[in-house]
């Protein structure tokens, strides 16, 4: 590599990180300032694939609801486009880093005993490593399909994950 290609190369590298991109950034949690201060913004969760149909146009308002897989495999219309919360193991993981590099995009199988269900997602590689290994018991918390158009394919039975963390917790609540 010459001298002039690694001033170019240099050059570049410091120009991006002055202009930066047009990549619009979004925050993990918004916020809004008003004159009584910052406050939390209600947001709609980021889909976090290139689906072909989006996520319900209100946000969630509730915590997510603690259900088991065997109950989201047995009354799936009870459960569709639901925010919910699941455990159990993480099996079949795969990982793919974006384009950017900034996030990996996951799919894995979450079992519980015999019965396991479909977990997709990504993952912002600034919030540290994915808790995503086989064999790790997880909770995930993310939306819940019974049926959906996936880059031109049906699927059934599938969790869109908003977070993905140890189960139980790596940190005590109290020391």
């Amino acid at each position: 590599m010459t001298i002039f290609s690694k001033i170019l190369l240099i050059g570049g590298w410091a120009a991006l990180l002055f202009v930066g991109t047009d990549i619009p950034h979004q925050p993990a949690f918004p916020l809004a300032v008003s004159q009584e201060g910052v406050t939390p913004a209600p947001s709609i969760p980021r889909l976090l694939w290139p689906l072909s149909s989006p996520l319900p146009s209100s946000t969630f308002t509730t915590s997510p609801e603690l259900v088991s897989i065997a109950m989201l495999l047995g009354q799936p219309a009870s459960y569709h486009q639901q925010l919910v919360a699941v455990r159990g193991v993480v099996t079949q993981p795969e990982m793919h880093l974006t384009d950017s590099e900034l996030a990996i995009r996951f799919v894995f199988r979450l079992a519980e005993g015999e019965q396991s269900i479909v977990v997709f997602g990504q993952h912002d590689r600034t919030q540290g490593a994915p808790s995503i290994s086989l064999d790790l018991s997880v909770e995930v918390i993310g939306v819940f399909w019974k049926e959906r158009e996936l880059n031109a394919s049906r699927v059934f039975n599938t969790i869109e994950a908003l977070t993905v963390s140890p189960y139980p917790s790596l940190i005590p609540d109290s020391a």
